[in-house]
């Protein structure tokens, strides 16, 4: 069967076959970590096969060191809130751009972008914030931007 795989350091999935017999701890990279899928807000066993696990044809799969991962947005201040590795930027953004952070209206948030620190671009709303965590770390920051920073 053909998987989505989401890890970190990967902005974009990395498509692998794989047989539905394999034990899940196959899809991990470097051995340890956590494998989920991206519709389960928790891990997977490692040792049963993805068939068992309920992984399919074309399931996006998630793969890393963090079970939960600490998102900072830089507005005004640090904000902190904790997501599951799965979770997309589009979900952050909805956070981010509520009321317990930018309280903005609906013009304002389509004004506005979440990027990493010093970037050039900013995320797209299906990028996961697991696969933005760096070695050695659980936590991803991000700077609530005006859009335009990124346009013309």
């Amino acid at each position: 069967m053909e998987l989505f795989t989401h890890g970190p350091g990967k902005e974009h999935p990395d498509r692998i076959e794989i047989e539905e017999t394999a034990l899940v701890r196959t899809v991990l990279v470097e051995g340890d970590g956590y494998v989920w899928l991206e519709e389960v807000d928790e891990e997977l066993d490692l040792d049963i096969t993805l068939q068992a696990a309920g992984v399919r044809h074309h399931h996006h799969v998630h793969h890393g060191p963090c079970h939960r991962v600490e998102v900072v947005v830089r507005w005004n201040g640090n904000h902190e809130h904790v997501y599951a590795p799965s979770a997309t930027i589009g979900k952050v953004e909805k956070w981010a751009f509520g009321p317990k952070v930018a309280n903005f209206s609906p013009e304002q948030a389509a004004k506005h972008v979440l990027a990493e620190p010093g970037a050039d671009h900013f995320l797209e709303v299906g990028v996961h914030v697991g696969s933005l965590v760096k070695p050695g770390s659980c936590t991803v920051t991000l700077d609530l931007l005006p859009r335009s920073r990124f346009e013309g």
